[in-house]
């Protein structure tokens, strides 16, 4: 078994999956939209499975397979894991605690936790896999502030930070890991590990694991499912009974077979850039009138058919620090809209029943991917909504590296983006990082970031509130919603679904099956 596993791990080394404009493409294509409704039909009696793809590694480090890495959370276990708030939770983590100046955290690791072969967990462990996972791989974008991760004993280990983060155990749900010989897939603390039987892969209970609840399965076959045509058809035939996707994916290509949804929230941000530095949108006013002109609702519901989160701020709504009130200063109203481009000094013709200022009338740029369904969707709202305030629009639609391109060039007014933040929903990369397309530079916004960042507890509310305010004023870009994510299990095979983001099979010994 340990041989099969290496020479799969060889195949495919995963590369670094940064938080970029473009988001890694769901290499599931799925339907347009989830049923309205659950069919009325008689529970189907097939075998729990879950595909696997056998030409990308399995390594849950290094792996950028999006159907390997759902597997991530059977297999492995972090130090923390969150939740569908976003709140972190304990896992292999005993306590955890920042250091004076807020520049390290110090944290003990659960006793009596043991990998799937027997062997003690230790905070050695816990560092090593903290320090691989930082270098390269999916988790190296959100570790990008993580400066080292060293072991003073077997029971503690200490994470140095370059900036302090007040919320670091949101970034620490990475899958912590035995490794092995070189090139096999390493071991975990999870519910499951690998297993071979023949040419056969499959994920068998963990005799060492300690959850403490029985598991609804104790074996689940794998199925080879190299390409998305693969996928959708072992879904179909009942080969593979659960699957992830994003149904505003470009790539959806709809199931055939009957199943249910559960949708679980994501970091994944679809917004709206403004050029800051010339144009209309240096004016905080604009930026202000614009962000209040979209309808997020409208957008969610209609073109994403209610699998996003509306959000006027850059954290999701259902987090905690999300700010209501700060908020509601950006949210859809076209009256309000109107009365700060009339602030701004634009006045409407009637003739043409456009807006002008000192006889220039508002004009636009409006840059959009056309490799991208979902952002096109959101331009064609857009432009809409700003045409009924009086503005002239031109959209500029290019193919996904000539927009790019056009991005860098400072080549619009406003442009359609999306970004996958971390999970402590940090925006730096929109207002500081490479992703200022627009050069906004605010000082007194800086700051509030930074203080939000390192506070905790009840300071971190208050931070969070002066964060939430001064981007009210400045609306240095405007976010349009959060997409969700969905779970789909063919009908009948289990209920009480628990989905999150980093794991669509979180908290599975809760789940009701058809067996059980």
């Amino acid at each position: 078994m340990r041989r099969f596993l290496s020479l799969l791990l060889a195949v495919c080394l995963g590369l670094a999956l940064a938080g970029c404009e473009q988001p890694p493409p769901d290499p599931s294509p799925s339907a347009s939209a989830a049923p309205s409704s659950t069919p009325t039909r008689t529970p189907e009696r097939a075998r729990f499975s879950l595909g696997y793809d056998p030409s990308a590694s399995l390594h849950p480090l290094t792996g950028d397979s999006q159907v390997n890495q759902d597997l991530t959370g059977l297999v492995y276990q972090g130090l923390y894991e969150l939740d569908n708030e976003f709140v972190p939770h304990p896992v292999l983590a005993a306590s955890g605690a920042p250091g004076p100046d807020g520049f390290s955290w110090t944290f003990a690791v659960k006793p009596g936790v043991v990998f799937s072969d027997g062997t003690p967990l230790t905070a050695q462990h816990a560092a090593a896999s903290l320090n691989a996972a930082r270098t390269a791989g999916p988790y190296a974008a959100r570790l990008s502030g993580v400066t080292g991760v060293t072991a003073a004993d077997e029971t503690t280990l200490t994470v140095y930070l370059s900036a302090p983060n007040g919320n670091l155990p949101a970034l620490l749900d990475v899958p912590v890991v035995l490794e092995g010989e070189a090139g096999s897939v390493p071991l975990g603390t999870g519910w499951f590990q690998y297993e071979q039987s023949g040419e056969r892969l499959f994920l068998q209970t963990n005799p060492y694991h300690t959850g403490g609840a029985a598991l609804p399965y104790s074996t689940i076959p794998l199925t080879a499912v190299t390409t998305a045509g693969e996928r959708i058809a072992a879904f179909d035939s009942g080969e593979v009974t659960v699957v992830t996707t994003e149904f505003s994916s470009p790539y959806a290509l709809g199931y055939a077979s009957s199943y249910e949804t559960c949708d679980y929230p994501t970091t994944n941000l679809l917004y709206v850039g403004f050029k800051t530095t010339a144009g209309p949108c240096q004016s905080a006013l604009v930026r202000q009138a614009f962000s209040r002109s979209f309808d997020r609702e409208g957008l969610v519901q209609v073109e994403l058919s209610g699998h996003g989160d509306a959000a006027c701020l850059p954290i999701s709504p259902v987090c905690r620090d999300y700010g209501g009130e700060e908020a509601a200063l950006l949210d859809y109203s076209m009256e309000e809209a109107a009365a700060l481009l009339a602030q701004a000094g634009y006045e409407r013709n009637e003739e043409d029943n456009l807006l002008y200022r000192r006889r220039t009338p508002l004009s636009v740029t409006v840059l959009v991917n056309s490799d991208n369904e979902s952002r096109q969707a959101a331009a064609d709202a857009l432009v809409q909504s700003l045409q009924t305030l009086g503005v002239s629009v031109a959209v500029n639609t290019l193919p996904w590296n000539d927009y790019v391109q056009a991005l860098s060039a400072g080549q619009f007014d406003l442009y359609i983006g999306e970004v996958r933040l971390t999970g402590d929903f940090d925006p730096s990369p929109l207002l500081t990082g490479a992703l200022n397309y627009g050069g906004y530079s605010g000082w007194e916004l800086t700051q509030a970031l930074s203080a939000w960042k390192g506070a905790q507890g009840a300071e971190r509310t208050q931070a969070a509130r002066e964060l939430w305010k001064k981007f009210a004023q400045d609306a240095p870009f405007a976010p349009l919603c959060f997409k969700r994510g969905s779970l789909l299990v063919r009908w009948g095979m289990a209920s009480n679904l628990q989905p999150t983001r980093a794991n669509p099979f979180y908290r599975m010994e809760e789940w009701s099956t058809a067996s059980n």
